[in-house]
């Protein structure tokens, strides 16, 4: 018997025979790399039922722990030789998948390790449906960020698996600073550590992009509760009105009731508590002590006997107040000018070198509608991001090497729709669009501001934005 008779047991259908099989031959074969892989595949099926179980709400996730546990324990001890393999990240992805409510998966990933992936598993690639996914490697990394951030908070867990955590989550930031997961999972930790301009500051870009889910919004109402008890609720509030499934906020619920309370807000407590005990009823979950604590109270009694139970209003306009101010903590200013406008797309577009630049949207910045070519701003982003967040005017007459003024002489041939202007600093090319202005082999003297860009074949140099002044020579 062998990894065949394995691997045909398999392809029959019989994947527990296979597993008893392999189970039953492994001594002797502990180096066979081919036994290993049809041992460690038996183990997939097994752990890939459960998986598959757990994410169709066939198992219920505090089963998962006790079902899972002992396959990927066996697994740990068998499949070291296998690193690199297939059959070994494949077991990881699994793994990562299960990560949220399996308990012991923190110390898996440390046996595991997070580097021993096969080259097609630690880049992105394309689905069935086009869409760019991120590699297997990175995703298990961030199952390592999410878990490790869970652990922290529990204070009853193995502090050098805890460390460990970190320290992947550290290095995970460095590689890609940008991440979204990576640093709301960090602006937990952060939290934890009592570093709340950190938190805010990791958590600011994350909300920008996510700011109609319920979760960023649910951890900065928690990073507000000791600086501003009001903005803290209303952040708490808009994470329990964006929500799509009550259990994105289970936990948000009583902790908005427990500061509503706080403000004597009793009968708008009294509903946040309400809904969050119905939840749990409903779905058979334990009721934690802070909301046993919440529903003993007199206000909610009292609330629910006179029917005064209250929702809140619509709190998305201050919400999003809340979200600029935190974004003035944070922005980085970079000066830039005013390339061209493109008006059926309402967008201009703003050079900040001789080959980048960004776009500024009409429908978010109007005041940005009116501003001319080689118009000089400057461009507010977030930190390790390039998306404009704001914009501001500048004092600035130039940015040397960028946008500047030239004066000179201007030549327009028969023939070209295109002119330059000669000028002693270098010669200046005037598309179209402005050489119109100028008649043929007229000599005409001419001041422009003029930007340093790229063109399509990756030439660099000067193009005239906007004349100041023209005269016949």
């Amino acid at each position: 018997m062998g990894s065949k008779e394995i691997f045909a047991l398999r392809k029959e259908g019989r994947k527990k025979q296979a597993l008893d099989m392999a189970r039953a031959e492994f001594s002797g074969n502990e180096n066979d790399l081919w036994f290993l892989r049809a041992y460690a595949w038996t183990l997939y099926d097994q752990v890939k039922q459960i998986v598959d179980d757990y994410e169709n709400n066939r198992l219920a996730p505090s089963a998962l722990s006790e079902q899972m546990a002992p396959y990927m324990r066996e697994f740990s001890k068998m499949a070291s030789p296998l690193r690199g393999d297939s059959a070994f990240s494949q077991m990881l992805r699994l793994a990562g998948k299960a990560s949220k409510d399996w308990q012991d998966f923190l110390a898996f990933a440390r046996w595991a390790g997070t580097e021993d992936f096969p080259d097609e598993d630690k880049a992105p690639f394309i689905n069935d449906q086009g869409r760019k996914i991120d590699s297997l490697q990175k995703r298990f990394k961030r199952a390592i960020g999410r878990k490790t951030a869970t652990k922290a908070l529990e204070h009853v867990t193995d502090p050098d698996l805890v460390a460990w955590g970190r320290s992947v989550l550290e290095e995970s930031l460095k590689e890609d600073p940008n991440d979204q997961w990576l640093n709301y999972y960090q602006s937990q930790l952060d939290l934890l550590n009592g570093d709340l301009k950190q938190a805010k500051l990791r958590l600011g870009p994350v909300l920008r992009r996510q700011s109609g889910a319920a979760w960023p919004w649910g951890l900065l109402g928690e990073i507000l509760e000791n600086e501003s008890r009001g903005d803290a609720i209303i952040c708490l509030t808009n994470a329990v009105q964006v929500a799509r499934e009550e259990q994105e906020v289970a936990k948000v619920r009583f902790r908005l009731a427990h500061l509503l309370a706080l403000e004597q807000r009793f009968d708008e407590a009294a509903y946040q508590a309400e809904k969050a005990l119905s939840y749990r009823q409903e779905s058979g979950y334990k009721v934690p002590s802070e909301l046993t604590q919440l529903i003993s109270s007199d206000w909610y009694a009292a609330a629910l006997k006179e029917g005064n139970l209250k929702p809140l209003a619509n709190v998305t306009h201050a919400a999003m107040e809340i979200l600029k101010s935190l974004d003035q903590l944070e922005l980085i200013y970079t000066a830039g000018a005013i390339d061209h406008i493109n008006p059926s797309k309402a967008l201009s577009y703003v050079a900040t070198s001789s080959s980048d630049g960004t776009s500024l949207s009409h429908r978010k910045f109007p005041d940005a509608a009116g501003l001319i070519p080689g118009t000089i701003i400057e461009i507010g982003h977030a930190r390790n991001e390039s998306a404009p967040v704001a914009w501001r005017a500048s004092t600035a007459s130039s940015i040397p090497g960028l946008c500047e003024t030239f004066s000179g002489i201007v030549e327009r041939h028969e023939g070209q729709p295109f002119a330059f202007l000669r000028s002693d600093a270098g010669d200046v090319y005037i598309p179209p669009e402005l050489a119109c202005e100028f008649p043929v082999d007229e000599q005409m003297s001419g001041t422009c501001v003029a930007l340093r860009r790229a063109n399509k074949q990756g030439k660099v140099g000067w193009r005239a934005v906007q004349f100041l002044e023209a005269a016949l020579g």
